[in-house]
């Protein structure tokens, strides 16, 4: 199961009225974490209320109803495709970090 946190990152309004926002979304199942930023602007009568009385949690409700069509949320679904790739593929290091000099103190 993937666990999801939205985190609104700026708002941005005209004459008062809230038209879009950026975004991060965090998916993370048991081993990965994979997050996608982005900007939204909102369709119009998404936004029901005032700059000043809208929370959090109304911005993220808005972006979910503006995004999910046929009850898919393509953001989700990029993330959790991205998720079940990373869950077939052995983790290397760095090629250009092994054998990197580092001086003693």
């Amino acid at each position: 199961m993937i666990d999801y946190k939205w985190k609104i990152l700026e708002l941005f309004a005209n004459n008062g009225q809230l038209i879009s926002v950026r975004y991060l979304l965090t998916g993370t199942d048991e081993i990965n974490t994979v997050e996608s930023e982005g900007k939204h602007e909102f369709l119009n009568e998404t936004v029901t209320i005032s700059l000043s009385e809208i929370k959090q949690s109304d911005v993220i409700s808005w972006i979910e109803k503006d995004l999910t069509q046929d009850g898919i949320n393509p953001l989700k679904l990029n993330i959790e495709n991205q998720l079940n790739q990373l869950k077939n593929l052995k983790k290397v290091e760095l090629p250009w970090l092994t054998n990197t000099f580092t001086p003693e103190s």
